[in-house]
């Protein structure tokens, strides 16, 4: 019996090991796959970027609605650099292991700036993106893209502590990122050391409702010293 323990430590161990050698190798090739995509967009490489996506991929965002398709997909982007000059930012904040997609889905920030070619109107597009990350034939490829409008959110509440709260409240960030939070910065007010503020922004507005309705979220902040109910204030960008 104590070999049998033995041997399934050993086994635990080593496909432990190599699940996260495989997991942060992943990772990197995705985090170089972001960097060859950004790299096509601002050369205009309409083809390039078609070629990145899955034959069935599909792109979703809140202006154009649903593309279906990689041919559809590189026609758009050519389409867009035919009519305007644009320069896209791209800002990675999370790749994680979906097990409802069954596939890592990278998380970030996007920015698009410049003007259209006739007239030279400006533009300007900011937003929240979500791949999902498939891999064929050793090469990774978007086979779900979405876009969508940054959501910021405030929420503030009475603390025993500040500095125990805040301890609890960093090691969550990985469920708050898993969940569609972006970024977040925290504080006290300036004349009050026990009202504790987050102002975070998420991929969308359900994604942060979803993670707030979380019996398990109310549990942790009541451990971490959260006096009484939150006020939640969901801002609109104008």
């Amino acid at each position: 019996m104590k070999h049998l323990l033995l041997l399934m430590v050993v086994l635990i161990t080593i496909f432990g090991g190599q699940l996260q050698a495989q997991t942060a190798s992943n990772e990197f090739e995705i985090q170089n796959f972001t960097r060859k995509f950004l790299a096509a967009y601002n050369l205009q490489d309409a083809k390039a970027l078609k070629n990145m996506y899955t034959k069935d991929a599909v792109r979703v965002d809140p202006i154009k609605g649903e593309i279906r398709g990689a041919d559809k997909i590189g026609e758009y982007f050519d389409q867009q650099f035919i009519h305007n000059n644009t320069t896209l930012l791209l800002r990675p904040t999370s790749i994680t292991w979906s097990d409802r997609e069954h596939a890592f889905v990278a998380r970030g920030t996007y920015e698009v700036f410049g003007a259209t070619v006739v007239y030279d109107i400006g533009i300007h597009d900011a937003g929240a993106y979500a791949n999902t990350m498939i891999k064929e034939k050793g090469e990774w490829k978007i086979a779900r893209s979405v876009l969508t409008p940054l959501v910021k959110v405030i929420v503030y509440h009475k603390v025993k502590d500040f500095n125990e709260w805040k301890s609890v409240f960093d090691e969550g960030k990985p469920q708050r990122m898993a969940a569609g939070e972006l970024h977040a910065e925290v504080g006290t007010l300036h004349d009050d050391p026990t009202t504790a503020y987050v102002i975070s922004e998420w991929i969308s507005l359900e994604s942060f409702q979803n993670f707030f309705a979380d019996p398990a979220l109310q549990k942790s902040m009541t451990e971490a010293g959260v006096i009484g109910k939150p006020t939640v204030l969901i801002l609109d960008g104008q």
